[in-house]
């Protein structure tokens, strides 16, 4: 499964954070505004209600209210306030906004000095919407005695609800354009919190692929110990790799004298020369693959100067068989390693091919899919299929060819192994065989 980068990765964590702070702010909000609007409605239906209570006058048995209140909104049918006085359990009167509405007395039983406000599962008239209903009981004097008088005050809903909606459209809308603000915030914060982590990657991959011998960019202090660690490989991996080319290189020295001497030997048997020579071969090759091979901080090398200069030297080797190598080569090609491991690797192939071809050779190098692919064709006999395999097995040789040519491709596959790559043979468009050798490009690929 591949995994998430860093900057991908803060990015969707803010994405979901504030996919929670959004819904939970528009609620807390939604929450206090409606507490707050409904504790300002209660105290309006209060204030009203106390204008009725200061209005009403009871005559004996009769009740009296004026004609015109000094509250407007019970004066007009439509308002949405509706007012009435309940007596002896009877509607007693009811404002002129409330014509329209024929009331009986509500089942809202209020102690004597005390008042109700409902705001919750509250009561419809003629189908209407909900009201606010406050409710207040006052004593007076009647023919009787003191008798309750309920009085009460609704109002329609309806205009409560539509502030309330326009409040939450706002705040939507609002919300959302301040977590979009902070996501753009976030990213610009996060892109440039991750900055120096891309200026080490690239500083990495410039030392990687040898352009740079060492990161030398100033980075935030929590960096500095990776920055030292990794110049402190490099050049660890550096002194060793030198270390080891000169130890061999003076082991090479150290045996190349005595196998000399002992191969110079005038009365030694055929058979003993023969064994001294093969041995002299054989500490060649292991010597010359043991230093194979790359390093991982190095430059790669264009392919194509490579293989021009292989072409002409085994012009000059096969001039009196007058080839003709043809190349189709793209200038982009690069190596990834050492170009006296690709000169070896490619001399061998090339060589085999150059023996074996009756008049044409094509070389061709690309990149596909961050693969260096180099293929060697020939008008050559070709190989059996049966044979293809013994053609990569240690010192065996194939009388297609000349001597020699099975400790080349022996070499030519530890080569291949040693880098990583991959060798197929072929059979080839021109009648003889394909060898095609493909290395994987790090640096590309990184």
């Amino acid at each position: 499964m591949k995994q998430l980068s860093l900057r991908l990765r803060s990015i969707l964590l803010a994405i979901g954070l504030l996919a929670l702070f959004a819904p939970f702010t528009v609620i807390i909000l939604d929450d206090a505004y409606t507490k707050s609007l409904t504790q300002a409605k209660m105290s309006e239906l209060r204030l009203m209600n106390l204008g009725l209570l200061s209005a009403f006058e009871l005559d004996g048995d009769l009740p009296y209210m004026p004609e015109i209140l000094y509250e407007e909104q019970l004066n007009l049918p439509g308002s949405g306030y509706l007012g009435l006085i309940v007596f002896r359990d009877e509607v007693i009167w009811q404002s002129a906004s409330a014509l329209e509405y024929t009331f009986t007395a509500p089942d809202i039983d209020v102690a004597v000095g005390n008042e109700l406000f409902i705001d919750k599962h509250t009561p419809k008239f003629a189908n209407t919407s909900d009201f606010f209903v406050y409710a207040f009981t006052a004593e007076f004097a009647s023919s009787r005695d003191f008798e309750p008088v309920r009085f009460y005050i609704f109002n329609d809903k309806t205009l409560f609800e539509q502030e309330r909606n326009t409040f939450l459209t706002t705040t939507w809308r609002w919300i959302f354009t301040l977590c979009f603000a902070l996501l753009v915030f976030i990213v610009v914060g996060i892109s440039l919190v991750l900055s120096p982590v891309r200026k080490l990657i690239e500083e990495i991959s410039l030392t990687s692929s040898g352009k740079k011998p060492e990161l030398d960019e100033r980075y935030p202090i929590e960096f500095n110990s990776l920055k030292h660690s990794i110049n402190d490989l490099l050049h660890t991996e550096a002194e060793q790799r030198t270390r080891y080319k000169n130890s061999l290189g003076d082991l090479a020295h150290s045996l190349k004298t005595p196998l000399a001497v002992a191969a110079g030997h005038n009365e030694l048997p055929i058979e003993v020369t023969d064994s001294l020579s093969q041995i002299d071969r054989i500490i060649q090759r292991q010597l010359k693959r043991a230093s194979a091979g790359k390093t991982g901080w190095q430059n790669a090398i264009s392919v194509e100067p490579v293989l021009h200069k292989l072409a002409d030297a085994m012009d000059k080797v096969y001039q009196e068989k007058a080839l003709t190598i043809e190349f189709d080569i793209d200038k982009q090609a690069r190596f990834k390693g050492d170009e006296t491991d690709l000169m070896e690797l490619c001399g061998n192939i090339l060589d085999n091919a150059c023996k074996a071809a009756n008049s044409t050779i094509s070389v061709s190098a690309n990149t596909d899919n961050n693969w260096l692919i180099i293929r060697f064709d020939d008008d050559g006999p070709g190989i059996p299929e049966d044979k293809k395999a013994i053609l990569l097995e240690r010192g065996k040789r194939l009388d297609t060819y000349t001597e020699g040519h099975g400790i080349g491709m022996a070499l030519v596959a530890d080569l291949v192994s040693i880098y990583e790559g991959r060798m197929k043979i072929e059979d080839s468009v021109l009648g003889g065989a394909s060898v095609t050798v493909s290395f994987p490009q790090e640096s590309e690929a990184r």
